[in-house]
């Protein structure tokens, strides 16, 4: 028997019309490793909400043995949500691993976490498991990687930049495109998500390309109020600073977090997560604003957020949205950026994001969001018709009629839609903004193209 798991209908994560469908991919991600993994076959069935409602009970439960740490601990979630990776940068002695290993404790029926502490001596080979010494023999350069980085669900790697560039590059590949390449040996990395520590920032060009792949990063402090460190101290008489494990029959079964990462990141067709044009438009505008203004603080050079970033930005949006019930982005869930976009710890940095977001909330008003979805709707329509149009299929019925059911909610005339209709649509929408007047001068660009370039007159009936 298959293992079932539960499936939401498209119209509401929080809603009580489910479905039982059939699946058998999700238990471990075992299909992404090559190899057969031994897992519980055990039926399960798998809510959405009910699998949030888990991993927030087991933060909640984290946050009331890490004092302080509330931000981090919230970036951090988010990160394994979205099967991304955080940095922690701390003087020693500041709870950094035990908070790291407790995360990773949360979890049951995971592959075991792998931990590593980085020196500038430490090898590959520490990194991915030792030569198989019978193919060596053969002439094989092959790695055992069982019980290594590449098979684990998770891991802890100690004093990040302590590690030499060899094994820095090593990590590139594993973390960002969950794939270790050495010669004939190409393997899937089964990795969920990383939580690297460190002291300092090493400025190579490897460390640099791993820091873009820790997309998660914060600074933590030392306690500075009386009462948040007599609490410190109470939480040590109950712990004595051990590994926090979870409540009683409250630990995290990896097939929840696993099925919510798969929502986030598109991986299941039939729960997708919808962000509006919108929204992306704001987020970008966000980012803008953020990289203007901390490069003008830091007049040695220029801050730039890497294209990887902004597109995987989005994945943090889908997932505030997925933690509110939601299977639609929000503005409200711009937010969420809060803990993605600066440095959580650097009060510079977050004071600037504040700033960013609150111009962009106020800025980009409710006439212009109605005119950027208007906009998108249009520019989708006209590369449509332009495809078909080379397809030689422009007046096929069905088509028109569906391409009406998308536009029609944006028009603001009774008549059939044409290519004029459209340019006129786009020369009424309001544009408050600078970015939303820039989309619309190229909106009107696009759609004079789709008649010059590519030859539809202005009266063709789409």
């Amino acid at each position: 028997m298959k293992p079932q798991r539960l499936e939401l209908q498209k119209d509401s994560f929080g809603s009580s019309k489910n479905k039982i469908i059939c699946l058998d991919e999700w238990a471990t991600g075992a299909a992404h490793l090559g190899r057969k993994i031994e897992v519980d076959s055990t039926p399960v069935k798998i809510d959405p909400q009910q699998a949030l409602t888990c991993i927030e009970t087991a933060f909640a439960h984290l946050r009331a043995h890490f004092i302080g740490r509330d931000a981090v601990l919230e970036q951090i979630l988010y990160a394994l949500l979205t099967r991304e990776h955080a940095l922690i940068i701390g003087d020693r002695g500041l709870a950094k691993s035990r908070l790291a290993r407790s995360v990773f404790a949360q979890f049951e029926d995971a592959q075991p976490p792998f931990s590593l502490q980085l020196t500038r001596s430490t090898s590959v080979g520490q990194l991915v498991g030792g030569l198989d010494l019978k193919q060596f023999e053969r002439g094989t350069y092959v790695h055992n990687l069982d019980g290594y980085i590449v098979r684990a669900h998770f891991a802890f790697l100690d004093e990040l930049f302590d590690a030499n560039d060899f094994v820095l590059r090593a990590l590139n590949g594993i973390m960002n495109e969950r794939e270790f390449l050495n010669g004939p040996q190409i393997e899937p990395a089964a990795l969920h998500t990383a939580i690297a520590t460190t002291n300092y920032i090493r400025d190579t060009r490897e460390s640099r390309a791993v820091l873009d792949r820790l997309l998660f990063k914060c600074v933590v402090h030392r306690a500075e109020s009386t009462l948040q460190r007599f609490a410190i101290r109470r939480e040590f008489i109950t712990s004595h600073g051990g590994t926090v494990g979870p409540l009683s029959g409250k630990a995290i079964p990896y097939a929840y977090l696993n099925k919510l990462s798969k929502i986030i990141t598109g991986e299941l067709p039939d729960q997708l997560i919808a962000v509006p044009p919108h929204v992306l438009v704001m987020l970008d505008q966000i980012i803008s604003d953020f990289e203007r203004e901390v490069s003008e603080k830091r007049s040695d050079e220029r801050f730039v957020y890497s294209d990887r970033s902004k597109n995987k930005a989005i994945h943090v949006i889908m997932a505030s949205a997925l933690r509110g019930g939601r299977n639609t982005a929000e503005v409200k869930d711009l937010a969420a950026m809060r803990f993605l976009i600066p440095t959580v710890g650097s009060p510079d940095e977050e004071e600037v994001f504040d700033h960013a977001l609150d111009m962009t909330l106020k800025a980009i008003t409710t006439r212009d969001r109605e005119s950027i979805d208007h906009a998108a709707a249009i520019v989708d329509l006209v590369n449509e018709a332009v495809e078909r149009h080379r397809e030689g299929t422009l007046n096929e019925p069905n088509w028109s009629e569906r391409m009406k059911t998308r536009i029609g909610r944006w028009m603001h005339r009774d008549s059939g839609v044409t290519l004029g209709s459209l340019l006129e649509e786009a020369r009424e929408l309001h544009a408050d903004h600078s970015v939303t007047l820039k989309l619309k001068d190229e909106v009107l660009a696009t759609i004079r193209e789709a008649h010059e370039r590519h030859h539809i007159a202005f009266e063709q009936k789409l």
